[in-house]
């Protein structure tokens, strides 16, 4: 009988940790509710579908999906796609994983261990031993110098990138996570709602201090005929537009409302962090402008957000973007300014009374401090004053656009 060879032992032993973990069964490594995403998810509040362990924000969501979980399963695909499925490892493979990640981390030991690896190999076959006796230690120099300069490479791009990140989205990213998710509304459900949008400056020599209104956003559902839906009305959700109408109030700067300025503004689906370049926005919307001369439109449809047949879903964010440019001319990204959040159900193709739509910030430039201004002096459904002076408000010092925006 032939002894098996300690190196083959080793292996097999590996395959077999790395292959047949000690728990059976896949578990949802959610963070946030898949009912209600801008929920995060407790242990305590979990049930199964299909052999997945999935977490919720509350008892009363278990019981939603327990009710009807297939008007959820784009949402769990979506946690497994976005590759949030843990499976459970031993302690072993946790082990194995942990020294591998800290042991790649040093720069050049890769490329080392890949040369010393090829010079194993060449040392075996008979026409390249004595190359490889004389010449593996200059191999590998050169290999930890090649390495080198790839790191400091990296280094630069990462650098450049994140330099990137933060002159086009501040910190939107750091307080509203990825994909971002604005704020949960707490106001009473309701599918029709008007927001204001306040002024971000401060000074005595402004109307009210510089609390006053710039802006109103009017947020409904609508179909392509541009009739309004209300709750309880027969509706197709191959014709169902989320529909968001801007109003410039009086006494604003002109700045901030050009044509060129207004053209640089879209809507889209899509919350990457480098629209136009890495991530392209293939779903981007321009405003359009009304009759009247103040107002500007978008009505994004709302199709592929809906999943379910009898008792339908239709649930997903839209983002209100801004290009950026650099001095070139060249768009450089699309900064995030604010989200429509809709949670809307329909029951026999009827409108639930349940139904929601909501609007939330996005971005906070750096001067705008949040004990200073507060949010709803910034963006509230509550009214906020308009501006009663005439031509104050277009000071390029006072409202903070006399340096280059």
């Amino acid at each position: 009988m032939h002894s098996i060879p300690i190196k083959l032992l080793f292996i097999s032993l590996c395959t077999l940790l790395l292959s047949s973990p000690l728990t059976i069964g896949a578990k949802l490594n959610n963070l946030r509710c898949p009912i209600e995403p801008t929920e995060l998810a407790i242990p305590k509040y979990k049930s199964e579908y299909k052999g997945d362990i999935i977490f919720f924000c509350c008892a009363e969501c278990v019981d939603l999906f327990d009710e009807s979980p297939e008007i959820y399963a784009k949402s769990i695909e979506e946690i497994k796609s976005n590759k949030n499925l843990n499976v459970q490892k031993t302690f072993i493979q946790k082990i194995i994983d942990v020294t591998w990640n800290l042991f790649f981390q040093i720069p050049g030991t890769f490329l080392a261990f890949f040369t010393l690896a090829i010079c194993l190999i060449f040392r075996t076959l008979d026409f390249a031993k004595a190359f490889t006796k004389s010449s593996w230690k200059y191999m590998l120099i050169a290999c930890l110098i090649f390495d080198l300069f790839y790191t400091q490479s990296t280094i630069k791009k990462t650098s450049k990138k994140r330099l990137l990140i933060d002159k086009v989205h501040s910190t939107t990213f750091l307080e509203y996570g990825e994909p971002l998710i604005p704020a949960i509304s707490k106001l009473p459900a309701s599918i029709s709602k008007k927001y204001y949008r306040g002024n971000d400056e401060r000074n005595p020599g402004l109307y009210n201090g510089g609390n006053y209104r710039t802006a109103e956003f009017t947020i409904d559902l609508c179909n392509n005929s541009n009739e309004k839906i209300i709750y309880n009305s027969s509706i197709d959700h191959k014709n169902l537009f989320l529909r968001v109408t801007i109003t410039k109030t009086p006494n604003t700067s002109k700045h901030f409302w050009t044509d060129e300025k207004m053209n640089t503004i879209y809507a889209t689906s899509n919350s990457g962090k480098f629209h136009w370049s890495k991530d392209q926005v293939i779903d981007s919307m321009n405003l359009s402008k009304l009759d009247s001369k103040n107002e500007w439109q978008f009505k994004y449809p709302l199709e592929k957000f809906s999943v379910g047949d009898e008792t339908r879903l239709i649930k997903g964010i839209i983002y209100l973007c801004e290009k950026r440019f650099n001095d070139s001319g060249n768009v450089i990204g699309g900064r995030f300014h604010y989200a429509f959040q809709f949670d809307l159900k329909t029951i026999s193709n009827k409108l639930s009374d349940s139904s929601d739509l909501w609007m939330g910030p996005l971005y906070r430039k750096r001067s705008l401090r949040i004990w200073e201004i507060p949010e709803s002096e910034w963006l509230s459904t509550d009214p906020i004053p308009i501006n009663q002076i005439t031509g104050s408000g277009n000071n390029p010092i006072l409202i903070g656009i006399d340096k280059k925006d």
